[in-house]
């Protein structure tokens, strides 16, 4: 059972991540985007440009997952 609410929830999570992205046009895209890597410029002003890159890469493929509260306390 753990491991088939496991794998709902991970469709749940791509399918509202989807749903969100979806909204977006390319214009707001490329604004979130330049959002981010200005943000990342500020907070991290010793990275290289690469490595601003790099971290930017990262956040966007972040794994997101729900987390069932129950099941976590029960374990």
């Amino acid at each position: 059972m753990s491991s088939s609410l496991s794998a709902f929830a991970e469709r749940f999570n791509l399918f509202l991540y989807r749903q969100n992205i979806r909204k977006l046009g390319p214009a707001e895209i490329a604004l979130a985007r330049e959002w981010s890597l200005d943000l990342i410029r500020r907070e991290h002003p010793k990275l290289t440009e690469e490595q601003v890159e790099r971290f930017y890469e990262n956040l966007i493929h972040v794994e997101v997952t729900a987390v069932d509260e129950w099941a976590r306390r029960m374990n």
